[in-house]
């Protein structure tokens, strides 16, 4: 007679694994956006064609009438109280204690890990005209608002994550969209702030793997 219990651990190790390799996909392209865009000559000047010097003088802040607009966006997902209660929206949302734990992991972690990067991070001065060596790789603004929307992905059952990732994905682009605008980051910044969040996002939901197994696996044990 066959153990119904291998097959769902078999079909548990796989579902992690798949998170496992995908955490791993989002650290190597992390990796890759910082080299090519921080550290040579034309990813720099690519992020400067994307964010010219204002024609006021020396600075990355935009003329243009959704200035105040991205200023508004930006105090929003700048206060802490806003983020605190949207956190907590996502927390009473799980299913499971370690669900919740693991989106409240995501979130703090995606903060600390963007302000330690963006401290160990040099920008090195490669005579790239218009260009700053001013580091702000990744921007901290869109790894929290990416790992606001991750953390309700985690916490909701499959069936229904798309109301968390449809609402979800727009307001990233528009946060990342007004740090551009107020010239806060460059395009790799938004990028880099996608990808820790996402890191972090896949080695929960590894660590979550009993409960993003199949249901029809679980259902057989």
């Amino acid at each position: 007679m066959t153990n119904p219990v291998v097959p769902v651990a078999v079909a548990r190790h796989r579902h992690g694994g798949r998170f496992l390799v995908a955490a791993t996909a989002c650290l190597f392209a992390l990796g890759l956006t910082c080299l090519v865009f921080v550290w040579t000559p034309g990813g720099q000047a690519f992020d400067g064609a994307l964010l010219p010097l204002s024609e006021r003088g020396a600075s990355y802040q935009q003329d243009t009438p959704l200035l105040g607009p991205a200023k508004a966006v930006l105090a929003v997902f700048g206060d802490e109280l806003v983020l605190g209660v949207v956190l907590l929206a996502a927390v009473l949302l799980g299913r499971r204690a370690w669900t919740s734990v693991a989106a409240v992991g995501v979130v703090l972690g995606s903060v600390a890990a963007a302000r330690v990067l963006k401290e160990v991070v040099v920008r090195p001065e490669l005579g790239v005209v218009g260009s700053s060596a001013h580091n702000s790789f990744p921007s901290g603004h869109v790894a929290v608002a990416t790992a606001l929307v991750l953390a309700f992905v985690l916490v909701l059952p499959p069936a229904v994550r798309w109301w968390a990732l449809v609402p979800g994905v727009p307001v990233v682009v528009v946060v990342g969209a007004s740090t551009m605008v107020t010239g806060w980051h460059r395009l790799s910044d938004l990028v880099g702030g996608v990808l820790v969040a996402s890191a972090l996002h896949c080695l929960a939901a590894a660590a979550l793997a009993d409960d993003r197994a199949p249901s029809a696996a679980r259902d057989d044990s």
